[in-house]
C-alpha cells in the first residue's frame, strides 16, 4: 500500500520496517482498531508522520472488503413516515447495485451502539441516519475514524465531511399561519410534537413567528403539547377548546395529530371548518381522504430518501480527504383542502 499524497515511494512495508512491527499492525493503526497497544500505536503514528506516509484510500477500502451495503438507522423503520423515506433510499440504492441494512434506535446511546456494530463489524460502506431527537455529536465520530461517509436526515449535527438534509419546516409553518390569518383567524392554536424533535422545534418556531407577523391574538395561551399521535391530537384539542376565548383554528405539528383534532371537534359537535379550522403537516396518504380533507404541508418523503441515497453514493465515490461538509434544505409546499375553509389545486410530487 503506497502513499497517494505524500512520498510516492513510501509503502506500508516501509512504515512497518521503521516501526519494527508487522504490516498487519500498521493496517490496524490506520483503521483505528482497538486491538493495538497505545505504546505501539504511538510509535507507528510517529513513523507515519516521519515518513509523510498517507495511505491509499482505495486500498484501504479493498482491505475492508467493500460490502455494497449501506446502513440505515431510523427511530422507527415500520412507521409510515420513516418507511416512505426508506423506500426512497432503497429504490435509488438498489438501482445502483447497493443493498440496505436497517436498524431502529430510540436514543443516542442506542444509536452509538448500532453504529459500532455496523462500522467496526465491517458490515457497511456508508451510513444514513435519521436522528430528529439527536442532542450530541457522538454519532459521526466512529464512521469518521473509519473514513465511512455519513448522511444525516432531520438533525443539525456538526459532522465534518458529512451531508445533512433538512426540511424547510420553519418557512412552511410560518406561511401556514399566514394563510390562516388571511382567512380571518386571529386565535390560532398549536399542538406541539416532541420537544426534543428537530422538525417539531422548527415547526413551532415558524408558528411563533407567523403569529407575530400576523399580529395574532397573544392574550391567551393557545399551545398544547402532543406526541405526534392521533390520540394526543384528540386530547390536545379537548384541552384547547376549554380556553376562553376558544381558538378559531388549530395548527397541528403533524397530520396524525390533526386527524385526532378533527375527531375531537366532531365529538364536541363542532363543524370543521365553519366552527374550527384545522391544519396539519406532512401530507400523509390518508390526509386527502379525511372528511373534511385535511389542509397540510406536503413533505416529499421518497424524494427526501432519494436525495439521501444520492448524497451517500456521491461520497462513496469520493476520496475521504476530498469530501466536503454539505447541507441540503428541501423547500416544502402547502396543500390547501377543505379543513381550513378554502381549497385550491396544488401540484403533487412525482417520483
Amino acid at each position: 500500500m503506497s502513499s497517494n499524497y505524500g512520498n510516492q515511494m513510501t509503502t506500508i512495508s516501509d512504515v512497518a520496517r521503521e516501526a519494527k512491527v508487522s504490516t498487519a499492525t500498521v493496517s490496524r493503526v490506520l483503521n483505528k482498531s482497538d486491538k493495538v497497544r497505545s505504546i505501539t500505536r504511538d510509535r507507528v503514528n510517529a513513523v507515519i508522520r516521519k515518513l509523510n506516509f498517507i495511505p491509499n484510500v482505495n486500498a484501504l477500502g479493498l482491505q475492508r472488503k467493500k460490502t455494497k451495503t449501506v446502513g440505515l438507522i431510523f427511530p422507527d423503520a415500520s412507521a409510515y413516515y420513516f418507511a416512505e423515506i426508506i423506500q426512497g433510499i432503497n429504490r435509488h440504492l438498489s438501482q445502483n447495485d447497493h443493498q440496505i441494512l436497517i436498524s431502529s434506535a430510540h436514543d443516542e446511546a442506542e444509536e452509538i451502539k448500532i453504529v459500532n456494530g455496523f462500522v467496526k463489524g465491517g458490515r457497511i460502506d456508508g451510513l444514513i441516519m435519521m436522528m430528529p431527537s439527536a442532542n450530541g455529536n457522538n454519532g459521526f465520530k466512529i464512521p469518521l475514524a473509519y473514513e465511512i461517509p455519513e448522511v444525516f436526515i432531520s438533525c443539525e449535527i456538526n459532522a465534518p465531511r458529512a451531508t445533512t438534509i433538512l426540511l424547510d419546516n420553519y418557512n412552511a409553518a410560518r406561511e401556514m399561519v399566514e394563510h390562516l390569518s388571511r382567512l380571518g383567524h386571529k386565535r390560532i392554536a398549536f399542538i406541539h410534537g416532541g420537544e426534543h424533535n428537530y422538525d417539531a422545534r422548527e415547526r413551532y418556531r415558524g408558528y411563533v413567528d407567523g403569529r407575530r407577523i400576523c399580529q395574532a391574538d397573544e392574550d391567551v395561551n393557545l399551545e398544547v403539547v402532543g406526541n405526534f399521535t392521533e390520540s394526543s391530537g384528540f386530547q390536545a384539542t379537548l384541552e384547547l377548546m376549554k380556553c376562553k376565548p376558544q381558538p378559531t383554528a388549530i395548527f397541528a405539528a403533524n397530520d396524525a395529530m390533526a386527524i385526532g383534532a378533527i375527531e375531537a371537534a366532531r365529538a364536541l359537535k363542532l363543524r370543521v371548518p365553519s366552527d374550527l379550522a384545522i391544519v396539519g403537516f406532512d401530507d400523509i396518504s390518508s390526509a386527502a381522504y379525511m372528511d373534511p380533507a385535511l389542509t397540510t404541508v406536503h413533505v416529499p418523503l421518497r424524494r427526501l430518501g432519494r436525495l439521501a441515497a444520492e448524497a451517500l453514493l456521491k461520497n462513496l465515490n469520493t476520496d475521504s480527504a476530498e469530501r466536503t461538509t454539505e447541507k441540503i434544505i428541501i423547500p416544502l409546499q402547502h396543500v390547501i383542502r377543505r379543513s381550513c375553509g378554502s381549497e385550491q389545486t396544488v401540484k403533487s410530487e412525482s417520483f
